[in-house]
């Protein structure tokens, strides 16, 4: 990689490394799996740098990876713990009615399976199109709305009267 290219990418991480984490960090819901994704993310943008600079919007371009590459690792992680914990009931956290309703609804996007997550993250807190969020997860439109659809009934279903929804403020 020719220097002005090297230059290139270290100015993008800097500037785009903060944009990156707060989605990772949506979608993983701890600091240290966002920390890794984003770093991991950053590493794939930097090994294909030529392809990646020449995109038309280049954060899309970066959280299109990001996205991605936190659905292939989910799938992964879910594969091999099913493999090894078959029958192993999951805990559910009930939410505390009092509880500030950003860590319960943290805690709950955690109980979506990471494809229905990502959904849900890209389309309500980055507040991105439905056409934007099919494209990033190589699906069709329907599938986001039914996806995003069910996976709201799911959350307000785990998630009671907690307060109606109210932060308190």
């Amino acid at each position: 990689m020719a220097d002005g290219e090297r230059a290139a990418f270290e100015a993008y991480a800097r500037t785009g490394q903060r944009r990156l984490y707060r989605t990772a960090y949506l979608l993983c819901g701890d600091t240290e799996g966002a920390q890794d994704l984003t770093q991991t993310t950053l590493a794939k943008l930097f090994q294909h740098w030529r392809r990646a600079s020449r995109a038309d919007n280049l954060d899309a371009y970066a959280k299109t990876v990001l996205v991605r590459t936190f659905v292939a690792e989910r799938r992964r992680s879910v594969r091999d713990l099913l493999a090894h914990n078959r029958n192993a009931p999951r805990p559910h956290p009930n939410p505390a009615p009092g509880a500030d309703l950003r860590v319960t609804l943290l805690a709950l996007l955690a109980e979506l399976p990471p494809r229905a997550r990502a959904m849900v993250v890209l389309r309500y807190w980055d507040d991105l199109s439905v056409e934007t969020v099919a494209s990033l997860l190589r699906c069709s439109e329907s599938t986001v709305k039914s996806q995003c659809s069910r996976s709201l009934v799911r959350l307000r279903a785990r998630m009671g009267d907690v307060q109606l929804y109210s932060t308190g403020s």
